[in-house]
């Protein structure tokens, strides 16, 4: 009788991937333990019955959308194919950084398609980690009840919906530099606000595309700012414009939370690969990784207050004395 030819053998490290589930499970762990004590509600995309993500189509859908944007990001990265997207637009004021394809993805921040199939990406990206350590973006404001709350770099306006579903009498703006993923943000805050119950609906989100650096806002304007994953893409000049506008945006009192990716010191263990990130296409990741964040919202008159850390991500939060 013939014998079976050996199984193949895939090039992955099976003590790598087993840290990797092992810290995907820790982060759902400590996402639920805040949920089971009180910080913030449970996510309201799985608690709705009906939602369209339940749908098996709309799985499907997603699955064609990632697998399609896979092939291009895998290609694109192993032929270091030049940088850059597909729209020139030099009397639009879009910063020089901004015009990239970051992660290698296709047509960077340009497209609908991108504004698509990116919460689908990075969810796979990080094994379905991303939302529950965008969600510590929501433990500074577990005790305030903030009246009006602004979201900078909002993209899809995904992570929004949470900060709505928490928080769903307060006035939310969001601001970005894509008017397609604007686009994407206003469709997530429109099914949020659709699956509200009729007699308390709230009033749909506003949208403005500006830039972090030059919010086009009043001082002390609101309650809260909340800013995910932003700083590790922006070069140090725009960085420190960007922190500089949300600390005089936000009000008297009011509270500011960051999350962005840890940096060098938070996790000793990731030190050493914590720099590997560049290879995604991610310019700035190098210099973000080893700059004192805290320091420089405290320059810009702000007073730290705490700090949370899940998976790879990590959260600032800020407080504006009241006195200003």
């Amino acid at each position: 009788a013939g014998t079976w030819p050996p199984p193949p053998v895939l090039p992955i490290d099976n003590a790598a991937a087993s840290r990797m589930v092992l810290e995907a499970m820790m982060t759902y762990e400590q996402d639920w333990l805040s949920v089971a004590g009180g910080d913030f509600k449970a996510p309201w995309d799985m608690t709705t019955i009906g939602h369209r993500q339940h749908n098996p189509l709309f799985a499907l859908r997603q699955t064609l959308r990632f697998a399609n944007e896979a092939v291009g990001t895998l290609s694109r990265r192993k032929s270091d194919a030049p940088k850059g997207v597909w729209l020139s637009a030099p009397k639009l004021g879009y910063p020089e950084y901004y015009m990239n394809n970051f992660h290698y993805q296709g047509d960077g921040w340009f497209s609908s398609e991108s504004a698509e199939v990116y919460e689908t990406s990075t969810e796979t990206l990080f094994l379905g980690k991303q939302d529950a350590m965008q969600r510590m973006t929501l433990l500074p404001f577990k005790n305030a009840t903030p009246k009006t709350i602004l979201e900078v770099a909002c993209g899809t306006g995904r992570f929004g919906t949470f900060i709505r579903d928490n928080h769903p009498t307060a006035l939310m703006t969001s601001v970005d530099l894509s008017p397609f993923y604007l686009q994407k943000a206003r469709d997530n805050d429109d099914y949020w606000v659709r699956q509200q119950p009729a007699a308390a609906k709230p009033k749909p989100a506003s949208f403005v595309q500006a830039a972090a650096e030059d919010l086009p806002f009043a001082d002390n304007s609101f309650d809260a700012v909340a800013c995910v994953y932003l700083f590790h893409e922006m070069p140090c000049e725009a960085r420190a414009k960007a922190l500089a506008e949300m600390a005089r945006v936000l009000a008297p009192g009011g509270i500011l939370s960051l999350t962005d990716s840890v940096q060098i010191g938070d996790r000793p263990g990731m030190d050493k690969n914590l720099g590997g990130f560049t290879k995604m296409n991610e310019p700035h990741y190098a210099n973000y990784i080893s700059t004192d964040i805290g320091g420089l919202f405290q320059q810009a008159g702000l007073v730290a207050s705490e700090k949370w850390l899940c998976s790879s991500t990590k959260t600032l939060s800020f407080t504006k004395p009241a006195s200003q």
